[in-house]
């Protein structure tokens, strides 16, 4: 007579794991989803450093003026330049652009002609260099100007003599995350040099200069 033994899972051991399951669960959904907006924020802040990396480099590069300016349009034929202090707006991504007319001597080289070169508006012909949108999500943008333009000397002009500053925030607000905030600030010294900051006081001090709403 041959005799076979059926093996499965009891009543209270399928309730035991289905308990571990929701305590595992219960903890690494919360981490995974504050990771995944950590990451948005450095995204949005790294781009906006790349961009001004580009316009610095690409103005000494061409000599002739570039800017970079926030844009509601970025993805436009021709972008408009929104260059204003701005607060909590979600809808403003930023330009790159050769801010120059193409004028060039007899020897091919540009001129750049003051009112016209380096207006901080970007015309038909105008040389879009990079489009970066909105960051999307829950994330909002603060500024205390939105445009800058860099001369051929790598400078901005005119100069910002306190510096220009931008904040990422969302409904997080500036509360710590681990050693940083949740928020994002980028500081574009005077020199044009871009930078971004992380920790809570620096932060703070950024939400102080652009109004933002960043409890």
């Amino acid at each position: 007579m041959n005799t076979r033994t059926e093996r499965g899972f009891t009543l209270w051991e399928l309730m035991m794991a289905i308990a571990v399951a929701g305590v595992v669960l219960g903890l690494g959904i919360p981490n995974m989803i504050e990771f995944q907006r950590n990451n948005a924020m450095a995204s949005a802040s790294n781009e906006l450093v790349t961009a001004v990396l580009l316009a610095r480099a690409e103005a000494v590069k061409r000599q002739v003026p570039v800017s970079l300016c926030l844009s509601a349009d970025p993805d436009a034929p021709t972008p408009t330049c929104s260059p204003a202090a701005v607060t909590d707006a979600s809808n403003l991504g930023f330009v790159v652009w050769v801010d120059d007319d193409g004028t060039v001597d007899a020897n091919g080289s540009p001129i750049v002609v003051p009112g016209v070169d380096g207006d901080g508006t970007i015309g038909a012909g105008e040389l879009v260099l990079r489009r970066s949108p909105p960051p999307g999500g829950s994330i909002r943008l603060s500024a205390d100007g939105g445009l800058v333009t860099y001369w051929t000397s790598g400078f901005p002009r005119p100069a910002i003599a306190g510096g220009r500053m931008f904040v990422f925030c969302d409904d997080r607000g500036n509360r710590p995350s681990g050693a940083f905030s949740s928020a994002r600030a980028v500081r574009i010294d005077p020199t044009g040099r871009g930078q971004v900051l992380q920790d809570v006081a620096a932060v703070t001090a950024a939400v102080g200069t652009t109004g933002a709403t960043c409890p």
